[in-house]
């Protein structure tokens, strides 16, 4: 517990330093005057916008649900929103935001093995999505840098990084069956029934993935909410006064997303996102202040929708309880 509370002490301390050096090198002045352009009109229909997008990544989870039944279809985004907000606010990283969105559907009644195993898939089909989506962004970046001098270095770590993020996810496929046993293995020394429920995931991971049209639709959904995403970024910088084509802003946006998923294990991906921005936003015709300032209101909004949902979901803890007790009273 030590070792994991001095990580995330570690990380959070070098992502404040890193976004401290990147504000002051695009220069304070400049960002703050970009963020004022959006005004507090823009920065509501961009947060706004921005909670719609947890319709499709909610959905993609609900897709590979099989059984969760046609009336949770607003559940599952909640689940989502929840999934993200723990790990944008609190000091989780990504597998503390996992572990929330479980709890908020099996609270609601999905079966802990029917919520663990579509979790698993869900994550599998966006690691899918965002993998073709980083290379919509090679496509575009090769496109920009082909006539430019010393462009090669860049291309080669991205398609590096591209190769890193196919291994990683068909190790993540395959593994994830082992993975479930070994957890199941582990916690049979102090739950005696962690067995069972361990074989009743891997059955239910099963048949999920002997599913292709679920498969295909929640790799569909989730390919949607990436570009959603990126066109939220490009309506930031048209509040801004900054006129880009989508296809940059979408590609800027996919490269920024492959550098935060290999940060994974810093809260928030904090420095390593604002520094995304400041270096390849001028690839794709984005001032570093202006992609800097996109950065910034993302966390804005991430804090505006996240602490209210985090707040939700204790008031809804806390009303469980009574119940939950109850039912266990004789």
């Amino acid at each position: 517990m030590n070792r994991w509370k001095i990580g995330v002490a570690l990380g959070l301390t070098l992502g404040v330093a890193l976004t401290v050096g990147v504000i002051l090198h695009v220069g304070a002045a400049e960002l703050w005057a970009a963020v004022r352009r959006v005004g507090f009109d823009g920065f509501a229909v961009f947060t706004l916008y921005s909670l719609a997008g947890f319709l499709p990544l909610g959905w993609a989870w609900w897709v590979v649900a099989p059984g969760a039944g046609s009336r949770r279809w607003l559940l599952f985004p909640w689940g989502r929103l929840l999934r993200d907000s723990a790990a944008d606010v609190l000091p989780f990283a990504q597998i503390g935001g996992l572990l929330v969105g479980l709890r908020a559907v099996q609270v609601r009644g999905v079966p802990e093995r029917l919520a663990v195993a579509s979790q698993l898939v869900d994550v599998t089909m966006e690691m899918a999505a965002q993998l073709f989506y980083t290379l919509f962004g090679l496509a575009m970046l090769l496109a920009v840098l082909r006539h430019a001098t010393g462009a090669q270095e860049l291309v080669w770590a991205t398609a590096a990084a591209i190769g890193a993020g196919a291994l990683g996810l068909a190790a993540f496929v395959a593994l994830q069956g082992r993975g479930v046993d070994l957890v199941g293995a582990l916690g049979s020394r102090w739950i005696k029934d962690t067995r069972e429920r361990a074989a009743a995931i891997r059955a239910e991971l099963a048949a999920i993935y002997a599913r292709p049209a679920r498969l295909a639709a929640g790799l569909a959904w989730h390919s949607a909410g990436w570009m959603l995403s990126g066109a939220g970024a490009w309506l930031a910088l048209a509040f801004m006064g900054v006129h880009v084509a989508v296809w940059k802003v979408l590609a800027l946006e996919s490269l920024v997303a492959a550098v935060k998923s290999m940060a994974f294990l810093t809260p928030g991906a904090l420095g390593f996102q604002e520094g995304a921005y400041a270096l390849i936003a001028p690839l794709f015709g984005v001032s570093p202040e202006a992609a800097v300032a996109v950065s910034l209101l993302r966390r804005a909004k991430d804090l505006v929708i996240g602490v209210p949902a985090m707040l939700a979901w204790q008031a809804g803890e806390l009303a469980e309880r009574p119940k939950a007790a109850a039912g266990e009273a004789p």
